[in-house]
């Protein structure tokens, strides 16, 4: 009988000590398709999230083990809050970026098993010539999902807009033009000697056959983002015109390039 009473307490015991341990009483297919919640935010390095201002970010969920594209889609919204993100002291654990209308891209991913996946995003899509890519490669469980501010991809870069002189119009030969150039940060953030974000250097260099015949420093113009200066009279021909914006003490730079005809 005692023995009898020892046995029932032990298997008791052992069944609790299984549900306590998460044991499954039962076997469960390793193929079983379990939604996995994804968001990805992408953020200009040294400022904000990269959204719809500037056409947005494309990003794409690739299974490193077969090439598959899990999914795909844009990452839109708005900037984000500056104070949260720029200014407050930053706290371990604490969201930076998910806010109501903050710019991120959220899916749900079919998961049967942990995936090595790799995440890339290209943008910003509204500016192609100056589009930059960041990347990184983790596994996700089915089921575990990644959101709050999910998984947070940085990119480094300026944005250039050429305002004068007009690139697609001919230019008229020995007579000086004004370059001005607009300067702003991925996220469309604005530059200047006492914005938030700066830029060190902004320069414009006009090149032919591979010379470099005017390199010309773009100073501050007086209006936010924008620099400019006068360039030296120029002879007939076909010039490329190229704006260069560099910061390297947060490893930000930025390039455009518009071919000029002169006659």
């Amino acid at each position: 009988m005692r023995s009898l009473l020892t046995l029932t307490l032990l298997s008791l015991l052992s069944g609790c000590a299984s549900a306590r341990s998460g044991v499954a009483s039962a076997p469960v297919s390793a193929t079983t398709v379990v939604p996995t919640q994804l968001i990805v935010h992408v953020v200009t390095h040294d400022a904000k999230l990269i959204g719809s201002a500037v056409g947005g970010v494309r990003i794409t969920v690739r299974d490193v083990n077969d090439n598959r594209v899990l999914a795909t889609g844009l990452h839109e919204g708005a900037t984000g809050d500056t104070k949260r993100i720029m200014e407050t002291p930053r706290v371990r654990g604490e969201r930076l970026f998910t806010t109501t209308d903050g710019a991120r891209f959220q899916t749900t991913i079919p998961l049967t098993a942990a995936t090595l996946v790799e995440i890339t995003a290209d943008g910003p899509l509204g500016y192609p010539d100056q589009l930059v890519s960041a990347s990184k490669r983790l596994v996700l469980v089915p089921g575990r999902h990644l959101t709050g501010d999910g998984l947070v991809l940085e990119m480094h870069g300026y944005l250039i807009d050429l305002l004068t002189p007009d690139s697609t119009l001919v230019m008229s030969a020995n007579a000086p033009t004004t370059v001005r150039a607009r300067v702003r940060l991925l996220c469309s953030c604005p530059t200047g000697p006492d914005a938030l974000w700066k830029v060190n250097d902004v320069r414009a260099r006009l090149i032919r056959n591979g010379l470099v015949m005017h390199d010309v420093l773009l100073p501050y113009a007086g209006v936010t983002s924008e620099y400019a200066a006068e360039f030296p009279v120029v002879a007939t021909g076909q010039y490329t015109l190229e704006i260069i914006a560099s910061s390297s003490d947060i490893a930000t730079f930025g390039v455009v390039r518009r071919l000029l005809t002169v006659k």
